[in-house]
């Protein structure tokens, strides 16, 4: 029910109501329009009162990945607050990625003093303020607003929760004034917070699904591609059901732990391969299906797509034709369609069904076979793999292990290498803006303290994401977790970029790009984690991968964290 707390500022206010909803961190980085809300939780702690556990982040960008990190694994938001303007510009990036990988944070900032005679006490105020503090995030986050008065201030921060929760999640943004911290007032009022939770996710039209259960059932050559779909653990079983009973190929898209990587029925992690083959498609809680110049689906193709965001209002352009698009929680969608698929099932169409679960069953015993062949033949090469990094790795963690993937052009090696068959234990990101492996690994291991975390990265994603802050953060707060740097020592996604299609030209345009994109001579990336009180190991021989990857576990798991830099090949 709804309650009066007394309180003796704006910023003991904000307090209370984030400890109405349940919050456990703040991931802070603070400036001076940060004391109010530091002096208050210090002033609760002295108190024995309940109050959020502060996570100094010394960059920016680390704090919003923590928070990325820890609404991934446990479905709640937490609060991040840095420094006026030129904090949410630091964040910059991170909050890129809690806005495509729909993650739900509470980001807030202080604002200078609104009154030039009393309020302003400093130089810095003038330089500080701006017309639109909110325009550098407005673009990346579902809402905005700046708090005008302490009056009701249990609505709008109420608000900013509900609206991060509700799908699709996302991050939000509070600016929170420097005077009206400070302001003295003498309650607040506490929402019944569970009568102000999150929308609930909407069901489809059962008339559709009929339709697209007959769809899937009559097709000769169906194809299931993943996407998001794995935030809801129990969407896992039910999709393996699906592809089971109507004896389809799938594709995994690896932002989540959508469908086992083990299963019989995937076919790998690339549509390009087999999206022109299939008859029927469906795409599941999926932003980018296809690369249309890659590869389209053949014109008579049937397209079903179902999505917590059908239609992207917030990509510009989404240029994907389907023919039936329904916007609906996949978890719910999926157990109603299984339901009426076994009702609509017949003697023939399971004789074919069998007949191809067969043939996909040879395909991916071949496939896995030459996976692991690829792994294995490149054992005893120098520079190491990173084929042999990441089947190594596969083989020193358990099925729990929750694994953060930053490879980027390395990510084939790490899906095809590291198997993943229990929701929730693999993620990317979901956005494009790199450096958020470290910081997410935090988060990640404070929302499942249980659990190992092992985040695995480029050596460019590694100095991204501000090693030193990040690394700190995991010792000073209990959060160890395993960093696996694939350290080929450049930049290598720019010499990637060099078109196919360039013919004889496309060796010179490689070399051109070969130029300011060399890490060498490379940083001692193991000095820097025993800098910030973490085991660091350098890596060059491919003998030496496994006994480091269990050495390494061992701290890990005696509570210090670990960084090993594994030099592999360009």
């Amino acid at each position: 029910m709804e309650k009066i707390i007394q309180v003796n500022t704006g910023a003991e206010a904000f307090i209370e109501l984030l400890n109405a909803n349940g919050v456990e961190y703040m991931f802070l980085n603070p400036g001076t329009d940060t004391s109010s809300i530091q002096q208050a939780i210090s002033k609760f702690k002295t108190l024995g009162k309940r109050t959020p556990e502060v996570i100094l982040c010394l960059h920016e960008s680390v704090a919003m990945a923590a928070a990325h990190g820890y609404f991934m694994v446990s479905g709640k938001p937490q609060v991040v607050f840095v420094h006026t303007d030129v904090g949410i510009q630091q964040a910059g990036g991170a909050v890129h990625n809690a806005q495509r990988g729909r993650i739900g944070v509470v980001l807030c900032s202080g604002r200078a003093p609104s009154s030039v005679d009393s309020g302003k006490t400093n130089q810095v105020h003038w330089f500080q303020e701006q017309f639109d503090q909110a325009g550098v995030v407005r673009g990346y986050v579902k809402w905005v607003w700046e708090l005008r008065t302490n009056d009701n201030i249990h609505d709008v921060v109420q608000r900013a929760f509900q609206v991060a929760s509700s799908e699709p999640c996302g991050p939000v943004y509070l600016c929170l004034p420097q005077d009206l911290l400070t302001e003295k007032i003498n309650s607040v009022r506490i929402p019944d917070t569970a009568r102000y939770a999150g929308t609930a996710s909407p069901q489809a039209d059962e008339a559709l699904l009929e339709e697209a259960a007959s769809m899937l059932l009559e097709a000769k050559n169906p194809l299931i591609i993943t996407g998001n779909s794995g935030r809801n653990a129990q969407s896992v079983p039910s999709l393996v059901s699906l592809a089971e009973t109507i004896g389809a190929r799938v594709i995994i898209s690896p932002f989540r732990m959508n469908f086992p990587t083990t299963h019989h029925l995937v076919s790998g992690f690339e549509t390009s391969q087999h999206i022109k083959d299939a008859d029927v498609i469906l795409e599941i809680d999926l932003d980018v299906p296809y690369v249309p110049s890659q590869a389209r689906p053949r014109p008579d193709a049937k397209i079903i797509h179902i999505d917590i965001d059908a239609v992207k209002g917030n990509y510009p352009v989404w240029g994907f034709p389907t023919d039936m698009l329904i916007q609906a929680d996949s978890s719910k969608v999926l157990p109603v369609l299984n339901r009426i698929i076994a009702k609509k099932n017949t003697p023939e169409h399971q004789a074919h069904i069998e007949e191809r679960i067969k043939q996909l069953k040879s395909v991916h015993q071949t496939m896995k076979e030459s996976w692991q062949n690829m792994a294995v033949a490149a054992s005893a090469r120098k520079p190491i793999s990173p084929e042999w990094l990441c089947h190594c790795l596969s083989n020193a963690i358990d099925e729990n292990t929750i694994v953060l993937g930053e490879a980027v052009t390395n990510r084939m090696s790490l899906y095809r290498q590291v198997e993943r068959t229990v929701p929730g234990t693999f993620f990317l990101s979901g956005g494009s803006s790199l450096g958020w492996g470290l910081g997410a690994a935090v988060g990640a291991k404070l929302a499942a303290p249980d659990k190992t975390v092992v985040s695995l990265m480029g050596d460019g994603c590694f100095i991204f994401g501000c090693p030193t802050a990040a690394i700190w953060a995991a010792s000073v707060f209990h959060a160890p977790f395993l960093c696996v740097i694939l350290n080929n020592q450049r930049y290598n996604a720019p010499s990637l970029n060099a078109s196919p299609s360039a013919g004889a030209d496309n060796a010179s345009r490689k070399t051109e790009l070969s130029v300011g994109i060399d890490i060498k001579p490379s940083p001692d990336y193991a000095a820097i984690a025993w800098a910030c009180f973490a085991y660091g190991q350098t890596v060059t021989d491919p003998g030496d991968v496994l006994p480091a990857i269990k050495t390494a576990l061992e701290h890990v798991r005696a509570g210090t964290p670990a960084v090993l830099d594994i030099k592999i090949e360009s």
